[in-house]
């Protein structure tokens, strides 16, 4: 009987390696994408992200976030495909994680606008569910990178 597929529980990855590493492998880790080791076109990543941002326009989240963790793993260096992954998180609910990828994305783009906005309205409404106990609402329509 074949085995039916689920979605995958949230991974949450960290922008920096582990503690553990040497510093010549840390720096080799976070200089080198996976894109760039395994000879991945931009055309082919471009597709995935276009396909992302169409998930993402019909509300297809789960979706999305898989795609984005992917285009992540494929290159960790790139602002958009984090953009897209906060997006879809909080669209999902899930703001911190969102905020946290924002903050990841914003360590290799610290001042792409879109992020900075993105990182305000995440901290606001995270502070609103801490003050008022209630779920945190986001007070715009996440900006994500077209």
């Amino acid at each position: 009987m074949p085995a039916t597929l689920s979605a995958a529980p949230p991974v949450t990855s960290s922008a920096s390696p582990p503690d553990d590493l040497t510093p010549a492998a840390r720096k080799f880790l976070e200089e080198t994408t996976m894109k760039s080791l395994l000879g991945i076109p931009d055309e082919a990543l471009d597709a995935i992200m276009a396909v992302a941002y169409q998930l993402y326009q019909h509300g297809r989240y789960p979706e999305v976030d898989v795609l984005c963790r992917g285009l992540i793993a494929a290159d960790h260096k790139y602002w958009w495909s984090y953009s897209l992954h906060a997006a879809t998180l909080r669209r999902l609910g899930r703001f911190a994680e969102a905020l946290a990828e924002v903050e990841k994305g914003l360590v290799y783009e610290p001042v792409e606008p879109k992020l900075v906005a993105m990182q305000k309205d995440l901290r606001e409404a995270i502070a609103r569910e801490s003050r008022d106990g209630a779920p945190a609402v986001a007070t715009s329509t996440p900006q994500v990178a077209a």
